[in-house]
């Protein structure tokens, strides 16, 4: 594999190379990699502000219950609840403007978007995961927040934290900037996991999460001006799925074009006789009902550092599939 030059290793005297840049050179398959959420709230917090929320031992006890509540309500099959940190639209560092949140909801074809201001400083973030992830009338009854109306395409939150890996600055920020300069719209986002696959983002509203974006090809992703196939080594998943049906979904997508995201797919994940995972993913689609089988398998693993921080490397695994199996029947 050919690795661009702006993407090689950059050997940093001193320090350690970036995980994302040996990811690169390493190859890795990104698939799989995505988180399985059902919900995800976006919170809108200066980037100061974003340390302060990682700081889990200065929570008080509301914030704890408020994840541990979360915890609890985890579906049973794994789908979780995700939060991202988007700095304020233009105002970056700053902390003092009211909370504002963006509250996605998984449905057909990915997730339904609704946005929320309200008077609260951003100290009170748990409040905004409370009242949007386990307690959602409240966004109706407590007076606290005021419905806004919610623009139509695509957000990309590009990671830009720097300050948790050296990775995330150092491709997150330049993909950012580039997708503002072409008039897409893009947030700068707090750590949602990933590292090595710097510059990395997650797409809403339909879910996809990306890999090792440039930004060039970040604002084509968001233009949809180059095919899923093409982006087969980019991909890490549809957080609508869990982490093998990922796996499975890739290979529809590059199948049949970025219109497969309008699909209502959801999957079931068992072991499979002869060893692996049979993944079956049910989807609904342009007046068709029907189901995609296949055999996930684990491939030969990779072994890479998990941050830029430390040279420690560990198991990183890679999938293959097998035995893909079609049925299709007309929508009742």
């Amino acid at each position: 594999m050919s690795v661009p030059a702006e993407t090689r290793p950059t050997g940093r005297p001193g320090r350690l190379p970036l995980c994302s840049d040996l990811s690169r050179t390493a190859g890795e398959d990104p698939i799989g990699t995505a988180p399985h959420w059902q919900e995800v709230t976006v919170l809108e917090l200066g980037v100061p502000m974003w340390n302060r929320l990682r700081q889990y031992d200065a929570w008080t006890d509301e914030q704890r219950g408020v994840f541990a509540s979360m915890g609890e309500r985890v579906r049973p099959g794994g789908a979780g609840f995700g939060l991202l940190m988007s700095a304020p639209d233009g105002r970056p560092n700053d902390q003092d403007a009211p909370l504002r949140l963006r509250h996605y909801v998984q449905g057909p074809g990915g997730y339904l978007r609704r946005d929320y201001q309200s008077g609260l400083p951003q100290s009170e973030w748990a409040r905004g995961l409370h009242d949007t992830l386990i307690e959602p009338e409240r966004l109706h009854a407590s007076g606290d927040w005021e419905h806004v109306e919610a623009p139509c395409g695509p957000d990309l939150h590009v990671c830009t934290h720097g300050t948790v890996d050296a990775a995330c600055g150092r491709y997150g920020v330049p993909v950012f900037q580039g997708l503002r300069n072409a008039g897409l719209r893009a947030w700068r986002t707090g750590h949602f996991g990933g590292h090595r696959f710097a510059a990395t983002a997650a797409e809403l509203p339909s879910g996809l999460f990306w890999a090792h974006l440039t930004p060039e090809l970040a604002a084509q992703v968001a233009r949809r001006e180059v095919s899923p196939a093409e982006l087969r080594p980019h991909l890490r998943g549809f957080a609508g799925l869990p982490p093998l049906a990922q796996v499975l979904d890739r290979e529809l997508l590059c199948e049949h074009g970025w219109d497969w995201l309008e699909a209502d797919r959801s999957a079931a994940v068992e072991p499979h006789p002869e060893g692996g995972d049979r993944v079956t993913l049910t989807y609904d689609w342009r007046g068709e009902r029907g189901t995609v089988s296949a055999r996930v398998c684990e491939a030969e693993p990779l072994h890479l550092p998990g941050s830029s921080h430390e040279a420690k490397t560990s198991a990183v695994k890679q999938y293959a599939l097998q035995d893909v199996h079609t049925v299709r029947r007309p929508a009742p």
